[in-house]
């Protein structure tokens, strides 16, 4: 607290706020001459009084403003902000303490109790200090110093932040998931890339906020995918009134919550304080109708920044509700084109293409990247990790990264499934071109997500064929993490896929649910409570996944156990089977080390007794190895079938083949 009162005189005659500081000090100093002696003996007891003496008699108090706007949007009584401003002096000068404490000679309090502010502001139920002090509490720019004391005990302080932004020095960050931005670091909206449709309607939402009433009240819902523009467009909206934007996650951090339970009462008072529009950000539970806060203090339209499928109930209306899609490919062109620099210039139309991510992912990697590769397909490859690096916070706490790669003749599989592979990396290619060949209403309709289920025993290829459809696409793979994902917590399973499909989106990355039978079991009868929820579970991800617009792969070896309603959403469904004879023989050679001294008669007999999934004999292959690295030795046939016995054993089965 700065206790300098010497700066105040050169600046209360530009300041409006410091000259009603001022006037409030003057009160006080006033009731110190009446109640704590003679003039020359208080001012003896407090010589820096004599200096707030010597400036008040030159003030002049002028309006200001936003404590103005406030006042009229709670009704505040008289004396409110005058008991504010005098609970306030102690922001201003720490001195202001040993005065409070004199007045107070039984409990020698340092800030101001209830029994002063009613000497002072008497006790009339419509004039007295307790109505301005409930506004004041209700608005949350008065606190208690002491919460849980009993009403004539309580001593009171202002809110730190709401004091700061009537000063003029709002801080940036006033809590955990509150920050403020200033009006010129938004884009105008004709400089923000965007298809004609959601031009024409914020144009339409433009003209209805600024053609009534100022402050008049509204909702505006902007609807998709994170990371997409969606609180650019509504700061842009402030911009146009010259208005600061207040962004708020909503629920606040658990943090907070626990920190201060009334914390978001003061969110509204700070809003007008700062000539801030609210924009919350909301991260709503599926099939949850949230309640979003009531902002005391604030009047005008609130922006709202959440997901398609998200519900709320008693908005303040009027509302108005617009759905931001993730950009076509003429649209990432232009960001391209606008963001990506020189280099990037001759390849914005063929890396567009590639780069299927939200404008908020595409606009932050272009400009965060690196020098750019020479080829088109390596500098998607480039921004999409470079999107990843700062963006795929909700993708590492519930998914995880696969590496690995390869090309389809990598693969040991039958020729048929090769053939459908390659026909789903072709569909995963063009997923965007469909929809501008086929028919008009037929289109309109289509889905440019594209969902494959693999089919098979374990072992037989389905978590590698994925990965080497994601290398082939130049995505990256992430396998979803069941055990971060569910959750005994109701509708929290909901919320934690919600999240992972929408960033997974945004980011245009590959997802592998694989043994996706957990996820996607048959929905039974109701019995129970945990029947219910489970079945709750099915519903959301066959609505979800059928409106995804990303790439996903399901791999299960049951079958039997998936919902039947689930096999109409999937595009591709792709039977992985064992390993035949031929297929076998492939699988040895290509995983035994080149230099092995296994006989030609042992691997034959091998190949042909034992009925073996690529997964075994993989497994097979590295402990044959293994053991003759161990021994400094090449894998021969005893090292072989001794590693093939230990494979059965595993499973519970009796090895065919006998000992050498």
């Amino acid at each position: 607290m700065p206790d300098a009162p010497q700066a105040v005189p050169t600046e209360a005659s530009s300041d409006p706020f410091r000259g009603l500081v001022l006037a409030a000090a003057q009160r006080v100093i006033e009731h110190a001459f009446e109640a704590l002696g003679e003039a020359s003996e208080v001012a003896a007891r407090f010589p820096f009084l004599g200096d707030y003496v010597d400036v008040t008699d030159e003030i002049e108090v002028a309006p200001h403003e936003p404590l103005a706007q406030l006042v009229r949007c709670c009704e505040w009584p008289v004396h409110a902000v005058e008991l504010w401003l005098v609970c306030g002096l102690l922001e201003e000068d720490a001195r202001f303490a040993e005065v409070f404490e004199a007045f107070d000679q039984h409990t020698h309090a340092r800030h101001p109790s209830l029994a002063l502010m009613q000497r002072w502001w008497g006790t009339l139920p419509r004039t007295g200090v307790r109505p301005a002090l409930r506004a004041l509490l209700e608005a949350g720019v008065l606190q208690a110093c002491n919460p849980g004391a009993a009403l004539s005990d309580q001593l009171y302080e202002v809110e730190e932040n709401c004091w700061a932004a009537a000063r003029g020095e709002a801080p940036r960050r006033p809590l955990n998931g509150v920050w403020l931005a200033e009006a010129e670091d938004a884009r105008p909206s004709e400089q923000l890339l965007i298809s004609p449709k959601v031009a024409e309607a914020i144009d339409e939402i433009a003209s209805r906020l600024f053609g009534g009433q100022p402050n008049a009240p509204g909702t505006v819902l902007l609807r998709g995918p994170p990371h997409n523009g969606r609180s650019s467009l509504l700061a842009a909206l402030a911009r146009a009134e010259g208005r600061r934007t207040l962004h708020i996650e909503w629920p606040l951090p658990a943090s907070e919550h626990a920190a201060n339970s009334r914390t978001p009462a003061w969110l509204g008072a700070f809003a007008t304080l700062t000539g801030a529009r609210p924009i919350l950000h909301v991260q709503a539970t599926p099939g949850e109708a949230l309640r979003l806060p009531a902002l005391r203090g604030y009047q005008g339209w609130v922006g709202v920044v959440c997901g398609d499928a998200d519900a709320f109930e008693q908005l303040q209306g009027p509302v108005w509700s617009l759905h931001v899609p993730l950009p076509h490919s003429a649209l990432r062109c232009g960001l391209i084109e606008r963001f990506g620099g020189s280099a990037l210039q001759s390849e914005a139309a063929s890396v567009g293409e590639q780069v299927q991510m939200s404008s908020g992912h595409l606009v932050r990697a272009l400009l965060d990247a690196a020098a750019p590769p020479p080829t088109a397909e390596k500098m998607a490859a480039m921004l999409r990790d470079t999107a990843l690096s700062s963006g795929s916070a909700a993708l590492d706490s519930l998914a995880q990264r696969l590496d690995g790669g390869g090309d389809w003749d990598d693969l040991v599989l039958d020729p048929e499934l090769q053939r459908d592979l390659q026909a789903l990396e072709a569909r995963c290619r063009q997923r965007e071109c469909l929809r501008d060949t086929l028919p008009g209403p037929f289109a309109e309709r289509l889905n440019v997500g594209v969902r494959a289920l693999f089919v098979g025993p374990s072992g037989t290829g389905k978590t590698l064929a994925a990965k080497v459809l994601a290398a082939r696409l130049c995505r990256p793979l992430y396998r979803l993490d069941l055990s971060s994902v569910v959750s005994k917590f109701i509708g929290e399973t909901e919320r934690n896929l919600q999240r992972l499909l929408s960033a997974a989106e945004a980011l245009d990355i590959m997802l592998l649910l694989d043994e996706g039978d957990a996820l996607l079991a048959k929905r039974t009868d109701v019995s129970s409570a945990n029947d219910r929820y489970a079945n709750l579970e099915t519903n959301f991800l066959l609505q979800r996944l059928e409106v995804h617009r990303g790439l996903v792969v399901v791999t299960t070896n049951a079958l039997e156990r998936i919902d039947t309603a689930f096999l109409r959403r999937f595009d591709s469904l792709l039977t992985f089977r064992a390993p035949d004879i031929e297929e076998r023989i492939a699988l040895w050679q290509a995983h035994l080390p080149p230099s092995h001294a296994a006989s030609q008669r042992c691997l034959a007999e091998v190949v042909e007794a034992c009925v073996l999934s690529g997964g075994q004999i993989r497994n097979v292959a590295l402990s044959a190895t293994s053991a003759a690295l161990a021994g400094s030795s090449l894998v021969d046939d005893s090292l072989l079938l001794e590693a093939l016995r230990r494979e059965y054993r595993r499973s519970g089965a009796l090895c065919p083949v006998g000992r050498v």
